[in-house]
């Protein structure tokens, strides 16, 4: 890891940390953000070491979510997040290309039928957000949406999971913007959220050239 990446990552730590102080939010509510902006780093690399510090991040954030009452985001993330970032690890493992994986792109036919199914999909939940009321239905429903694609076609080691990432985290940032207008205890998502759109793009960009290095390896 660069160092350049490390002050990024320390001077968002710090800048966490501050907003956290400042709405008086309890230190371990902040915890799994912390251990996400490594989750992240690491991830920005494509390097699989993500994969399994988020597994471990998962169970951080099943914790937390008992401890605040949220629990179908407690299971979700112990029945699916922690089962996909560790199944990740071990599927990149197993068809590793240095510190990453070997990656695949969707033949056309596929990727249309997939493009159609995604955005069908988002139709019906955004509709069901919507006649619920709820204030960030369109928004939430896309991030929502994404929050299980992204990580079954990153395991699957799909590069198109890096375009869909990059949509997340947009759509994910102008929901903590929104949020941090109704609530300015929201500060610290934001933060993340800001700091996490630029590790996805840097995991875009690497991801591009791994998977153009492969097809010029095999190319030889």
């Amino acid at each position: 890891m660069k160092n350049s990446k490390k002050i990024i990552i320390i001077l968002t730590g710090l800048a966490i940390l501050a907003a956290g102080i400042l709405c008086k939010q309890e230190f371990f509510l902040m915890i799994p953000l912390f251990v996400s902006l490594f989750v992240m780093a690491f991830q920005s690399e494509a390097n699989r070491v993500g994969a399994l510090i988020g597994a471990v991040n998962s169970l951080v954030y099943t914790a937390t979510y008992i401890y605040m009452g949220v629990y179908a985001s407690a299971a979700s993330a112990l029945l699916f997040s922690f089962p996909i970032q560790l199944g990740t690890f071990f599927s990149w493992k197993k068809k590793a290309y240095k510190n990453t994986a070997v990656f695949r792109k969707m033949p056309n036919k596929v990727r249309i039928i997939f493009i159609l199914a995604v955005l069908a999909a988002w139709a019906v939940l955004a509709g069901v957000f919507v006649h619920l009321k709820y204030e960030y239905a369109v928004l939430d429903s896309i991030t929502f949406l994404l929050g299980f694609i992204v990580p079954v076609l990153t395991m699957l080691a799909y590069i198109e999971y890096t375009y869909l990432w990059i949509v997340q985290a947009v759509i994910g940032l102008l929901l903590n913007v929104q949020m941090v207008m109704n609530d300015f205890k929201e500060m610290t998502y934001l933060i993340y959220g800001i700091y996490a759109l630029y590790c996805v793009i840097g995991a875009f960009i690497n991801v591009q050239r791994f998977y153009k290095e492969q097809q010029e390896s095999k190319a030889e």
